[in-house]
């Protein structure tokens, strides 16, 4: 068990420094049991590795893509796809190409990500998932938020449950555990804060698709989320760049809100999860 959390608000979160890592080689497994409820690992990147990036992204990248709300997410995301995410993998070989080249000069995001991970899942290799076709899924999403626009309400587990791109994920997946990870490239001046919300996913309900369900239509003691969900205790978090958080974005209602001042919030992420037997960590986005 991860032991010395930070001071608790309403959720446990243990922060740390990347060189400590080694103290936690169970970590991740910690958040699927509800030990803690997420970890903020400091200094994942050096701020001369994200310096570069942010000034690489003034300039319009070439994966310009979907919404999630107000936020603009560079790169193909899975929650967005139909069944057949044929196109989505495609579009994952390059965008793949287009990370490195981001990163080049400095840590590979990918290969400092399934380090970090590696070394607090218990011992188990960090792998993207794989199609039965042999195609790799995509494993990182930018997101971008500028002043005034936020990231809406939501669990990851709506993606998991309630969205046809991931019928393939369901048959690999352990279904209950279904964590997000993002590494902080640029903070906002102010605003921009993860909001974690006293509401869990096993006190909601989601009508089925044959009954209007849709992603936003769940419900808490027979109301929307949507109407009710601030009268429930709120924690906000505003990791500093170049911070890595993975946390159990699956069970917490949680959003992001509104930036405030010049200064763009930039992340960097996507999603966790054990295959069924927990014998490996699957990452994707």
């Amino acid at each position: 068990m991860i032991k010395s959390p930070v001071a608790k608000s309403l959720y446990n979160f243990v922060e740390l420094d990347v060189s400590e890592i080694g103290n936690y080689p169970e970590g991740i497994i910690d958040i699927c049991d509800r030990q803690v409820h997420g970890l903020i690992v400091k200094n994942f990147l050096s701020q001369e590795d994200i310096s570069r990036v942010v000034s690489r992204l003034t300039r319009k990248g070439p994966f310009p893509g979907s919404d999630f709300g107000d936020v603009l997410i560079y790169g193909p995301a899975l929650y967005v796809c139909d069944a057949d995410i044929t196109k989505y993998c495609e579009e994952a070989v390059d965008f793949r190409k287009y990370c490195r080249e981001l990163f080049s000069g400095g840590a590979d995001f990918e290969t400092r990500l399934t380090e970090v991970l590696g070394a607090m899942s218990g011992g188990r290799p960090v792998q993207l998932p794989v199609t039965p076709d042999g195609y790799a899924y995509t494993p990182t999403t930018i997101r971008v938020l500028k002043t005034g626009q936020e990231m809406g309400w939501h669990f990851e587990n709506q993606f998991l449950h309630c969205t046809p791109g991931y019928r393939h994920l369901e048959t690999i997946v352990e279904p209950n555990d279904h964590l997000s990870y993002f590494v902080v490239l640029s903070a906002a001046n102010a605003g921009g804060e993860l909001i974690l919300y006293d509401l869990e996913w096993s006190e909601t309900e989601w009508p089925d698709k044959e009954h209007g369900g849709t992603r936003k239509n769940g419900l808490v003691n027979g109301q929307l989320i949507a109407s009710v969900m601030e009268d429930y205790d709120q924690m906000f978090l505003s990791p500093e760049a170049g911070s890595l958080v993975v946390f159990d974005a699956g069970r917490i209602l949680h959003r992001v809100s509104a930036v405030e001042g010049s200064r763009r919030r930039i992340t960097v992420g996507g999603f966790l999860a054990f295959s069924k037997e927990r014998e490996k960590l699957f990452y994707w986005s």
